[in-house]
């Protein structure tokens, strides 16, 4: 399938079937092809933390009750965090490394979605971040910008529909 193609076709998906994980060296090939994007004189200042553990998703499933209670079903899960949160494109890379990320899962035949996380509230009040944090012990001088729960979609969505995008391009000026 063509990029464009695939860009086309691919949709957040939330229901995945259970018996289903991506092995360990396939995981780690799509991380590496996710991290080679753009990087502020090569920093990379992003890494990733694989979570399948039951417990630790049920946690992650109650941060929100809506926007997160599918993560308890979800068979894997990569959280995206900076290593540098004081270097000042983190989030920019981070979110790049998630887009790509997305879909190489879903070159490689997975579905996934984008929880965000940075600046989010858990129903708790806290920080949807501390949470996460908290749940993994993930050192104080990290970020979390989002999660990437995926697996082999066992839903479908309707294709995306195509739109007139001319009303939001703006030539040579404003």
């Amino acid at each position: 399938m063509d990029f464009k193609e695939m860009i086309k076709k691919r949709r957040s998906i939330r229901k995945y079937k259970q018996d289903e994980k991506m092995g360990e060296e396939e995981l780690l090939d799509i991380l590496t092809y996710a991290s080679m994007g753009p990087s502020k004189g090569n920093t990379h200042p992003v890494e990733f933390l694989v979570i399948d553990d039951a417990e630790k998703k049920k946690g992650l499933a109650a941060i929100k009750r809506f926007g997160t209670k599918y993560l308890g079903d979800a068979p894997q899960i990569i959280a995206v965090l900076g290593n540098n949160p004081s270097e000042v494109t983190w989030i920019e890379e981070a979110t790049i490394t998630a887009s790509y990320l997305g879909l190489l899962l879903f070159d490689a035949g997975y579905s996934s979605s984008w929880i965000n996380i940075r600046g989010e509230k858990a129903d708790d009040g806290r920080a949807a971040e501390e949470v996460v944090k908290e749940l993994f012990n993930i050192p104080d001088d990290y970020a979390v910008l989002c999660l990437i729960p995926f697996g082999v979609a066992d839903e479908r969505i309707p294709s995306r529909k195509y739109f007139d995008i001319s009303s939001k391009v703006h030539m040579g000026e404003f």
